[in-house]
């Protein structure tokens, strides 16, 4: 994460609600061009008939059948499948029916906007707003229908998608990361001082994009004040990062006792802690303290990876590429070591059983959010087309099953299966005998729906 800049936006959390707020209530009729569409309408039932199921379970393609959506749920598969009165209905014409991705790294927010528009004074809370519900809109118009965000003021953005105020994927919210002083997360700029000695947040704890904390009993208390906000999940930074300035990358944050204590509260909610580290030190340590998911991992060894096996601790990895034209020249050096790591982590997780999930972690860099499903198959030297497939469905909804009760979506992910949330994508073609249709969603995907409701296609 790159929030270290000299100048951030100085605004407050509660100023980003009131932006969302006002950007989702603006007169679509005179800002056509900047803001997405109203919510469509469910319909009572939604019948595709003749379509061939994407069983990601067993990696193959069906026979021809029906699918009935009734609500936001799969009622019924199989032929024949009678409509009710007012039901769409949606010719497959033996095209295949899939589940929705699922990318489990994202930033909402801080992926939406460049530094240097974080940086422009001209540039107001409700353009950053703006911008966050257009990415959200477009990430679901690539097929994402989930994600979970790992950092950053994500809640006001998740409130208006839910109650179809903006159209975007589901959210599974981190809130603010919790980092030590010095830690991958401390955004401050040379000239601020630490909240301890002056009584003064810094900018970026002013907006909910991070907790700066030091201590067991501050660690509780960022840690209750996600949890009370809707998180659901914890995400704590445990080792240094490649694209902030002050932590080196070999550095392990946060004590043990520390790190127990994000652990222990998460438990009392039922939910979990996830972890951005990426050498063994850092990770042994988070493992250590009872996390269940590690982000990265790059630098890790088959002794660690082992480690992760025998605990059942899951690995959200991501490919990350050596530059992009966005990329400060001393970020693109420092992730150098990291970048190596893609070609030797991913074939040594699979080969030792790791739970593995996946996620892009796209962040200030808008013009790579296009690129989002291309990135899945930046893994494909090592896993089949049905590995990939199952990867981004169902392997990646069972990572946000472990929010258990705090959840925001009851139901089955990753699947289309009868009694399943009717989360699907109606692909022109088959992607297990041609996975590159994955990658151009404009013109693979004929109709993606979530929750039941039709955002792209018929």
């Amino acid at each position: 994460m790159d929030l270290n800049r000299r100048h951030f936006i100085a605004v407050g959390a509660a100023a980003f609600g009131a932006a969302f707020l006002a950007a989702c209530s603006t007169d679509d009729t005179s800002t056509a061009e900047s803001s997405p569409p109203a919510q469509p309408q469910r319909p009572p039932e939604t019948l595709f008939r003749n379509v061939r199921i994407l069983d990601v379970r067993a990696g193959r393609l069906g026979d021809p059948t029906d699918v009935m959506v009734r609500g936001n749920l799969i009622a019924a598969i199989g032929t024949g499948q009678p409509a009710v009165p007012g039901a769409k209905i949606i010719d497959g014409r033996g095209r295949t029916l899939m589940p929705g991705l699922i990318d489990n790294h994202v930033h909402l927010v801080f992926g939406s906007a460049t530094m240097d528009d974080l940086n422009d004074a001209s540039k107001d809370t409700e353009f950053y707003a703006r911008a966050a519900l257009t990415s959200a809109d477009q990430m679901l118009q690539r097929g994402f229908t989930s994600v979970r965000d790992v950092g950053g003021p994500i809640f006001p953005l998740k409130a208006a998608i839910d109650r179809g105020k903006a159209r975007g994927p589901r959210v599974w919210p981190s809130g603010a990361i919790i980092s030590q002083t010095s830690g991958h997360g401390d955004f401050r700029g040379p000239t601020e001082k630490s909240r301890r000695f002056t009584g003064k947040q810094s900018r970026a704890e002013e907006i909910g994009a991070t907790f700066i904390v030091d201590g067991r009993d501050e660690v509780l208390t960022a840690a209750r004040e996600n949890l009370r906000m809707g998180a659901s999940q914890l995400k704590v930074m445990a080792g240094g990062g490649t694209s902030s300035a002050y932590d080196p990358i070999d550095v392990t944050q946060f004590t043990l006792d520390e790190m127990r204590a994000a652990v222990e509260a998460a438990s009392d909610w039922n939910t979990y802690v996830t972890v951005h580290a990426y050498t063994p030190r850092a990770v042994r340590r988070a493992v250590e303290a009872g996390v269940a998911c590690v982000e990265h991992g790059q630098l890790l060894d088959d002794a660690t990876l082992q480690l992760l096996a025998e605990r059942q601790v899951w690995l959200s990895g991501q490919y990350l590429v050596p530059s992009t034209d966005a990329m400060a020249p001393e970020r693109r050096e420092k992730r150098k070591a990291v970048v190596e790591g893609n070609s030797r982590v991913w074939p040594a997780a699979k080969r030792l059983g790791l739970k593995l999930a996946w996620g892009t972690d796209f962040l200030f860099e808008p013009a790579e959010n296009p690129k989002q499903n291309s990135m899945l198959l930046s893994l494909r030297e090592w896993f089949s087309s049905a590995e990939l497939l199952r990867l981004a469905t169902l392997d990646n909804a069972a990572l946000l099953g472990l929010s258990g009760p705090r959840s925001p979506y009851a139901g089955v992910l990753g699947v289309v299966e009868a009694n399943a949330l009717a989360d699907l994508i109606l692909v022109n073609g088959d992607p297990l005998a041609q996975i590159d249709l994955i990658a151009d969603p404009g013109k693979n995907f004929d109709v993606i729906m979530k929750d039941g409701i039709v955002y792209k296609g018929q």
